[in-house]
């Protein structure tokens, strides 16, 4: 009898602290879910649908199906998914402070902080690192990048591609040592290539093709892409949540 009572009580030790344990990663909220938004443990799902007031965990995948749109908020700030867009959630790690957009498009509104680790958002071959703006990423089709500032200042570097070519090398490498095959003259000796960065700054844009060529920042005309309904949206959005907060300072 002592014993079964001992295994129930650790079972239910065991699932509470699951559920506190669950919670304490659980800080980022779904604010706006609409249409069909999904939650997934991987990005190819299974999915399961989320909704407003849903807690979010770290090492997630969320995706959102055609017409509709995602919020999430967190102490890092406000996150926005377009649709048609899937995301991978902030990691566990502690020293992992990113997020991953695989297709479609993500709005940030990054709170500002004094902690020397940026917050990142990357693709497949790009990392736009911030500390506290508002700026729009997308991965498009052909694994290209666009990365576009409306506030603050973004720094756009190549590194997912550079650090795949880094690694493609060397497992060539590995392998033709490994089956003792000639390397044909020239004799070089592989060296380790360094990724490039560019820095944006408000109303300007910088574009990472799916080779890794980084382009120069570009100055786009905020009025024409207004007209874009995703980001007259965000942008209503944004300021309302200004207001707001020189409302609770006034008090």
């Amino acid at each position: 009898m002592r014993r079964i009572i001992l295994l129930a009580s650790f079972i239910l030790i065991s699932v509470v602290f699951g559920i506190y344990v669950f919670a304490a990663e659980s800080s980022s909220t779904v604010t706006i879910c609409e249409g069909k938004c999904y939650q997934g443990k991987s990005e190819n799902g299974p999915w399961k649908e989320i909704k407003q007031g849903d807690k979010i965990a770290q090492d997630i995948f969320l995706r959102t199906d055609e017409n509709s749109r995602l919020e999430i908020k967190s102490e890092k700030g406000t996150i926005r998914l377009a649709p048609k867009t899937v995301f991978k959630f902030f990691s566990k790690k502690k020293e992992d402070n990113s997020v991953m957009v695989t297709i479609g498009s993500v709005w940030a509104k990054v709170k500002k902080t004094t902690d020397k680790k940026k917050f990142e958002v990357k693709t497949k071959t790009a990392v736009a690192g911030v500390r506290g703006t508002v700026f729009s990423v997308t991965a498009l089709m052909d694994e290209s990048s666009l990365i576009k500032v409306y506030e603050g200042e973004v720094g756009v570097n190549n590194r997912p591609v550079i650090e795949r070519k880094n690694k493609e090398e060397e497992m060539k490498l590995a392998e033709a040592k490994k089956e003792r095959k000639e390397i044909p003259p020239p004799f070089k000796e592989i060296t380790k290539k360094q990724w490039e960065e560019m820095v944006a700054k408000a109303m300007q844009m910088i574009k990472v093709s799916a080779e890794g060529d980084i382009s120069a920042p570009i100055a786009f005309d905020l009025e024409e892409d207004k007209k874009d309904d995703w980001v007259a949206w965000n942008m209503s959005l944004d300021e309302k949540e200004e207001k707001k907060e020189e409302k609770r300072e006034e008090k």
